[in-house]
């Protein structure tokens, strides 16, 4: 649009009226070929329809050294059941920032694996946690990290005075409940020196992307993870459109032929990384200190990109 508002407002030369009218009404409709022109095609830079999406050969995760992003974070909690459960929280939204880095390249096992490292912030708190990638004709594989990373959420209750409960296990916060979650069923282990390999590695991004593509993604005893690609979607920040694929990602519980409906997962990707993601959990439970159930919540966690710089 820019080069289109910059061709109209070049002038014509100045011409006598006894000049040729022919030549200047010619060259008068040149120009409004040329800015009706580049005008649509401006317009086109982000279209919305169903072609909206990145090439399925050349699409794939940035992964190269030095590569950054730069996120926000959202976590709340909504729809009380009762109203009055809202006395259990200081607050209902904290805003945080995090960043993920492509650092180096190191061997193990005469492997040559690429170091992510993803650090978190939020009132005050901070946390970093390392993986270990390698990129594939197949796909993203994770092949190994550095204990179970977390972010930090605002479902912090008042000490001693809640449990959270959901699918079956009770938990102290719910931010616990997100970080188990996306730590794939395991509890939050402190520490960052211990390298646990994934076993099999990983599948983050399959190759090719296409749609309604579906792959196991995790399986942690007899609960399957999975993750599914759905629809090319558009998403825009920052006044920035991406167009991106969006993933969903599913919990199949004790061997279920259904996913668990509570979990609500979708990554959205583009050619520039991941873009958005989204993770609501519904109807988590909670009990006072003497185990009575009180209620129900719903929780969600956002994290958003802000910027992004490529080698």
């Amino acid at each position: 649009m820019e080069m289109a508002t910059k061709l109209a407002s070049v002038k014509l030369p100045a011409r006598s009226f006894h000049q040729n009218n022919i030549e200047y009404i010619k060259l008068k409709n040149l120009i409004c070929i040329i800015f009706l022109t580049l005008l649509f095609n401006s317009c086109k830079e982000y279209p919305s329809g169903p072609a909206d999406h990145p090439s399925e050969n050349n699409f794939s995760y940035p992964f190269e050294i030095n590569s950054f992003w730069y996120y926000g974070t959202r976590n709340f909690t909504n729809n009380y059941r009762p109203d009055s459960l809202i006395a259990y929280f200081p607050t209902d939204t904290l805003e945080g920032v995090g960043g993920a880095i492509f650092l180096k390249d190191t061997v193990i096992n005469n492997d040559t694996l690429r170091l992510l490292r993803n650090s978190h912030s939020v009132t005050g708190h901070s946390h970093a946690t390392l993986e270990l990638y390698k990129q594939t004709g197949s796909g993203l594989m994770r092949m190994a990290f550095y204990s179970d990373g977390v972010n930090f959420g605002p479902f912090i209750p008042n000490p001693n005075s809640a449990r959270f409960k959901f699918g079956g296990k009770e938990f102290r916060s719910v931010k616990d409940i997100f970080n188990y979650y996306k730590n794939d069923l395991r509890d939050y282990m402190t520490g960052d020196t211990t390298l646990i390999f994934d076993d099999p590695p990983v599948v983050a991004i399959k190759y090719p992307i296409v749609q309604n593509t579906e792959w196991d993604f995790n399986i942690v005893g007899t609960t399957k993870m999975t993750k599914k690609y759905t629809t090319f979607e558009s998403v825009r920040l920052n006044d920035v459109s991406y167009n991106c694929i969006k993933i969903q990602k599913q919990w199949y519980m004790n061997g279920s032929s259904t996913p668990d409906p509570n979990l609500i997962f979708y990554d959205y990707f583009s050619k520039d990384g991941m873009i958005k993601r989204d993770f609501t959990i519904k109807d988590i439970a909670i009990n006072n200190s003497f185990g009575q159930l009180i209620g129900y919540l719903d929780a969600k966690e956002e994290s958003f990109l802000n910027f992004y710089t490529h080698p």
